[in-house]
């Protein structure tokens, strides 16, 4: 007798229907410690919680657009917190940005697909667009803008491929 995972659920791949009613503050929670769990998972030292502005930002307007994706956050925070419960916070971290890979929306059949390219693909970019990862960048003075240094060549740009 085989079990599967409530985050192995088949779903078809397109985008899940938005709920009647808005995201409650637990399915928030869930989903702010998801956007946390990108720091975590690349080890960077900066402070998440100046980012969350801009991550709420962001949630806003991708639920009152054309396309509406309450429902795949909804589907999301329930399968981070299955994720969590059942492996742990660091291996649910793992399982979800490093050990599922979506990259194409015909790709998204499960629960956990849908969750990693609608909405964690989605958190990542909404982390390099709030500057999350500068941390990776020495003296990353323009980092949201992809080039650092100034005009006067005072420091390297960013985007050179030589590194001293």
């Amino acid at each position: 007798m085989t079990s599967t995972d409530p985050w192995d659920g088949p779903l078809k791949p397109e985008i899940l229907e938005p709920p009647a009613e808005p995201l409650d503050a637990k399915q928030l929670d869930t989903l702010w410690q998801m956007f946390r769990g990108i720091a975590t998972h690349w080890k960077l030292d900066i402070e998440v919680e100046l980012l969350r502005s801009r991550w709420l930002d962001m949630l806003e307007a991708r639920g009152a657009g054309e396309i509406d994706y309450r429902g795949e956050y909804a589907n999301a925070a329930q399968v981070y917190e299955a994720l969590v419960a059942k492996l742990g916070e660091s291996a649910a971290i793992d399982k979800l940005y490093r050990q599922t890979v979506v990259t194409e929306s015909g790709q998204a059949t499960t629960k956990l697909t849908h969750a990693k390219f609608h909405v964690a693909n989605d958190f990542i970019r909404c982390f390099i667009a709030t500057g999350g990862f500068r941390g990776f960048v020495p003296k990353a003075r323009n980092y949201t803008g992809y080039m650092g240094g100034s005009r006067f060549r005072e420091w390297d740009p960013v985007r050179t491929g030589s590194r001293k």
